[in-house]
This record gives C-alpha cells, sequence and structure tokens, in this order.
C-alpha cells in the first residue's frame, strides 16, 4: 500500500512537472507571436507557417533563421532571460546552425556573460587609468620635493615595485633550468574536433592562462609543452584573438609528443584508466589532454592512450576525496598542473588534492588516515 501511494505521488510530481513545462513553452510561443506582430512582420507569410506549424529551425534558409534569431531575442529580453545587445559576427554560425532553442539560449547567455566581462573589464581599465595618472602625479610631487619615488605616498622605501614584465621574467627563470633537466607536462590540444562550442574553447584558454599564473607556487615547475596545436585551427585563433601565447614561456608546436619525447617516457593522465598512480616519477612525461567539455562521457583521453600504446595513469583521489553526489570529478587543466607539482615537490597527495575545490568535497582523507575501502576493500570487492 505504502509502494503504491508512493508511486502515485511520484507520477504526480511528474505530471505537474510536464504541464509546468508546457505552460512556460506556450507562454514563450505567445510572447514570441506578440513581438512578430509588434514589428510587423504579418506579410512574412513563412514566419506564420514557422509559428504556426512548429516547423523545425533548420528547415528555413539563413536570411530567415537571422530573423527569427532577432526576434528570439527581444522576446527573450522582454522577458527577463539573459541575452546580449550584440551578436558578434564569430558566433552567427554557431547560432544559425543551432537547431533548438533551448541551444540557442545556452549561446545567448554565454554571449551576455562575456558582453558583461567586458564592460566590467572596460570600466576597470578606465578606473586603472585615472589611479596611474594620480600615481604619476604623486611621483611627480615627490621628485620636486626631492623624495624617492615610491608606491607608498610620504613613505621611503628601499623596495622596488615589480610590474608584469618583471613578473613575466621570473617565470621564465623558473621554467628554464626545468627545460634544461628535461622536466616537462604536455598539453594535448588535438581535441579541437571534439569542442563544438566555442565556449569550451575560451574556457581551455582561459585554464592555460591560469595554469601559466600558478607557475610562480613552485620552486622548479615543469616545462610546458603544447603539442598536436593546428596553426590553421579554432584553439589557435583563440590564442590569437587574445595574444597569450606571447606572454608564456611555453614550447608551442604543431608536432606530436610522439615525435619529441621517448615512447617508453610518456604517461597519459586520465580519469578513465585502470592503473592508480602511486608516486611523481620525475623521468616520466606526463600528457594532459586539452580537453574543457565536462559535459562529455566519453573517454577521450583513455582511447587516444590506448590507441597510441602509451602508458596511462590515473589520480587517486577516490581514496583522498569524497565527492558529493552531485558534483562532476572532472578537473581543470589548472587543478592538475597544481596537484602535479604540489605532489611532486611535497609527495604527499593529501596535500596535493588540496586544489580540488572545497564546492565538490564532501570529506577528504588524509595519508594516515586513508579511505576505508583501501582496507576494507578487498573482502567486498570495492578494490582492486
Amino acid at each position: 500500500m505504502m509502494l503504491s501511494r508512493v508511486i502515485s505521488w511520484k507520477l504526480l510530481k511528474q505530471s505537474q512537472c510536464c504541464l509546468s513545462n508546457a505552460a512556460l513553452v506556450s507562454s514563450n510561443h505567445r510572447r514570441f507571436l506578440s513581438t512578430a506582430k509588434q514589428n510587423n512582420d504579418s506579410d512574412n507569410e513563412w514566419l506564420w507557417t514557422y509559428l504556426r506549424d512548429r516547423k523545425g529551425f533548420t528547415d528555413l534558409n539563413e536570411e530567415q533563421r537571422r530573423r527569427v534569431i532577432e526576434i528570439e531575442i527581444q522576446t527573450l529580453r522582454e522577458a527577463g532571460d539573459r541575452v546580449p545587445d550584440v551578436i558578434p559576427d564569430g558566433h552567427w554560425k554557431e547560432l544559425l546552425d543551432a537547431a533548438s532553442i533551448e541551444s540557442r539560449k545556452r549561446i545567448y547567455a554565454y554571449l551576455f556573460l562575456r558582453e558583461l566581462h567586458r564592460k566590467r573589464r572596460a570600466a576597470t581599465v578606465a578606473s586603472n587609468d585615472i589611479r596611474r595618472a594620480e600615481a604619476s602625479k604623486r611621483r611627480a610631487a615627490l621628485l620636486a620635493d626631492g623624495k624617492p619615488p615610491t608606491n607608498y605616498p610620504g613613505y621611503s622605501s628601499i623596495f622596488r615595485h615589480l610590474g608584469r614584465q618583471n613578473e613575466k621574467l621570473i617565470r621564465e627563470q623558473l621554467l628554464l633550468a626545468p627545460a634544461r633537466l628535461g622536466e616537462i607536462m604536455v598539453i594535448d590540444c588535438s581535441f579541437e574536433q571534439d569542442h563544438a562550442r566555442e565556449y569550451y574553447l575560451s574556457n581551455l584558454v582561459d585554464q592555460i592562462q591560469y595554469l601559466f599564473a600558478d607557475i610562480t607556487r613552485y620552486h622548479s615547475p615543469s616545462f610546458i609543452y603544447l603539442c598536436n596545436l593546428s596553426p590553421h585551427g579554432r584553439l589557435q585563433a583563440e590564442f590569437d584573438r587574445r595574444a597569450s601565447l606571447e606572454n608564456t614561456c611555453f614550447e608551442v608546436t604543431s608536432s606530436s609528443y610522439l615525435d619529441l619525447f621517448p615512447h617508453e617516457k610518456l604517461v597519459y593522465l586520465s580519469p578513465d584508466s585502470k592503473n592508480e598512480m602511486t608516486s611523481f616519477d620525475h623521468d616520466a612525461v606526463y600528457i594532459v589532454g586539452g580537453i574543457a567539455d565536462r559535459t562529455g562521457k566519453k573517454p577521450l583521453s583513455f582511447a587516444k592512450a590506448k590507441r597510441e600504446n602509451i602508458k596511462h595513469q590515473r589520480f587517486p583521489i577516490d581514496r583522498y576525496v569524497k565527492f558529493g553526489g552531485g558534483s562532476g570529478k572532472s578537473l581543470t587543466l589548472d587543478q592538475v598542473y597544481n596537484i602535479l607539482m604540489t605532489l611532486k615537490h611535497t609527495g604527499s597527495w593529501t596535500e596535493a588534492f588540496k586544489y580540488i575545490p572545497e564546492r565538490k568535497v564532501v570529506e577528504r582523507y588524509s595519508d594516515k588516515k586513508p579511505n576505508l575501502t583501501e582496507k576494507f576493500g578487498r573482502k567486498i570487492g570495492l578494490s582492486g
């Protein structure tokens, strides 16, 4: 009896959810019709056919799809959704190829956030210009009074202010010794075709920039190779747009790591590997897949390691970290780099896995108190 009540309650909730979704779609459809009427599109028979018969978006020609997108943006803006003011030229093709309105709404939201970031960036640049002008006046006043020009008004300091160029030189100096010693980490950039949306490529470039910014944390960071980077691909175009590679001390090449390093030294890090990594090997060349699409379930890096007959390993995350129910176990490139470098310098997995964000973690196990499945798992089939 109790079971039947639970099933009935679940069916009732599902039906309510379906009805609410249908009402939402219907309301969006009515707003779309209202917007089309306000824009005097009654002469366009194709538009009314598209709205009345719910035709496929891809059945329209390019000009008609552009018109539908413009009306969609206006409708969503009036409804309070996140849409950009202007669609960049480079994203029109992605929008025109998006078959469903849900996929287009995701692109609208991404472009809205990107536009908002640029506005904030412009405001920050303007604020910095004002601050620099005021600092220049203070320095001129200090020089006129015969005082040393420092960043501390009225305070004499022997310490010199380090600007961005000085920080860049420090990072490059830190990377020179590992480059000579052969301590190398490779980022495999051959997964460009697996990133259908431009957002993922932009996110991948962000992660590489964060990785470069974290180099100064370590005494001897591993040198970075970007391999299999197509010189005319979308990822290279994103780098060129930001001029990111000009500010880094990375080795960038279109060649494969198979042609650059001894095959026996290559180790591909993949979460799908069954070989658990135990310690940092200073003679190994660790490879990390340049994959930013965390929604996919395909074992891309593991499959490539198997095809190329390369040794593969995974982090022993489950022995030291318990993730939340809705948290994914995927890690960004900068998090993987920080884990590797911390393990290299300390030899402690507990310290290394501190770079896994707290929002994903329910419980952490120390080196002295590992996960209990490591101790009892063999008896119940949970451990290898």
